[in-house]
């Protein structure tokens, strides 16, 4: 079945971008893009944003207080 997925022996994303459900940019590219651009493109395609300038975050207090404050409370998928 992921074979299908593939032609010549690679997959669409490399061999053929326009059929993948992926897309992939640059960081700068990425950022470069209005939100409306963004959202019409999440419509169709999953993006894979490469060269990021971003420091690795670990999932704990330290890392999550660069987020934002921990007492401050934040919306999340729609809920408060």
């Amino acid at each position: 079945m992921a074979m299908k997925q593939y032609e010549n022996g690679l997959p669409l994303h490399l061999s053929n971008p326009e059929r993948s459900a992926f897309t992939k940019m640059s960081e700068v590219e990425f950022l470069k893009m209005s939100a409306g651009d963004i959202q019409k493109l999440l419509r169709r395609k999953h993006i894979l944003i490469s060269n990021c300038f971003c420091q690795p975050l670990d999932f704990d207090e330290a890392g999550l207080r660069t987020l934002c404050p921990p007492w401050q409370t934040i919306e999340v998928q729609g809920v408060v």
